[in-house]
């Protein structure tokens, strides 16, 4: 069914569609100009923000952004649109602005988790159509730059397909939350640190049987990307048995030849850093803190114990490698990380 601006009658397929279309200055794709965005006067882009060390941010305050925020924690689903394309502006006001970057900064991490958990619970509420609208109308490969509410809505795809692997099995993931995951990490700048973390989720798509996860992963491997070996990492989580065959295939792989930069040392080999996936596989309560806000293995009483034969195989590749060379005689899978 189509969704009709009130205003200038044009019908649009979703909601978000909806929300983001330019009809005259009455702002009801939830835009906002400059001078509606409360203490917003200096920029910076996301690719500079330091997390502050309490999650939400402390410090700016948007009404726009906050009235949405709250109509959908009012059960107003529909509201979830507006407080994207809200957020979407606000950042992009800021970076208009010019400046220093606290101001961005602020906004950015003062949102970043109640966008995200808002997006999270129309979600669970409402079901995936929520969120397939959503990564449609903030398509990462869209443009050259990543929209600039990348991290909170990837973040949101990462706590479904985890919710969703763990709940009713890889088969269910939807293909759709993989693709948008793997888009955002191609298309992804070098410096967008935060969207790229909030791709690491990908890995809970491993075995899946329409979506070769490790196909796409040795696609990016062989363009060094970096998020490769956090993703390996999640994998393990996922599925021990198909993380460790997708290490072997990664790591044994010598067409992969690109090199790990490193301060003060020489670089070290693509395929070693790889391995650095399995630094924390056998320290106890040590799970990945991706994807930001939420506690996955809390929520499904989750918990991880590494196979010895997976370990075993681990070891082997290391020492089939020849990556062994600089370890000590009696290394464990701590002394592969880098």
């Amino acid at each position: 069914m189509g969704h009709e601006c009130d205003d200038c009658g044009e019908t649009f397929e979703t909601l978000s569609r909806l929300r983001l279309h330019d009809c005259g200055n009455d702002h009801s794709d939830g835009s906002l100009d400059a001078s509606e965005v409360s203490g917003v006067s200096d920029t910076a882009g996301v690719n500079d923000s330091t997390s502050p060390s309490s999650g939400g941010g402390s410090g700016r305050s948007v009404a726009e952004l906050d009235d949405s925020l709250d109509r959908v924690a009012d059960g107003d689903v529909d509201a979830i649109h507006h407080a994207i394309a809200a957020f979407e502006s606000t950042l992009s006001a800021a970076l208009d602005e010019g400046g220093s970057g606290d101001a961005y900064r602020e906004v950015f991490w003062s949102y970043y988790e109640p966008v995200a958990d808002a997006l999270d619970a129309a979600t669970r509420s409402e079901g995936r159509d929520v969120l397939d609208d959503v990564m449609d109308a903030y398509d990462p490969a869209a443009d050259d730059e990543l929209p600039l509410v990348t991290p909170a809505l990837a973040n949101v795809v990462g706590r479904y397909v985890i919710r969703t692997r763990l709940a009713d099995g890889v088969e269910a993931v939807p293909i759709t939350s993989l693709e948008y995951l793997d888009a955002v990490a191609v298309d992804a700048a070098d410096g967008d640190d935060i969207a790229l973390e909030e791709t690491h989720a990908y890995g809970w798509g491993i075995g899946h049987p329409d979506h070769s996860i490790v196909d796409r992963l040795r696609a990016r491997a062989t363009s060094g990307d970096l998020s490769v070996s956090p993703t390996l990492e999640h994998a393990f989580y996922a599925d021990q048995y198909a993380a460790v065959d997708a290490l072997e295939r990664l790591v044994g792989d010598e067409s992969i030849d690109g090199t790990f930069p490193r301060v003060n040392r020489d670089d070290m080999p693509y395929r070693r850093y790889l391995l650095d996936c399995v630094y924390d596989l056998k320290t106890d309560g040590s799970l990945p803190r991706t994807p930001r806000y939420y506690d996955w293995a809390d929520e499904f009483d989750y918990s991880f114990e590494l196979d010895e034969g997976v370990e075993r195989r681990v070891r082997d590749l290391v020492e089939e490698t020849g990556f062994d060379a600089e370890l000590p005689d009696d290394w464990t899978l701590r002394d592969l990380g880098i």
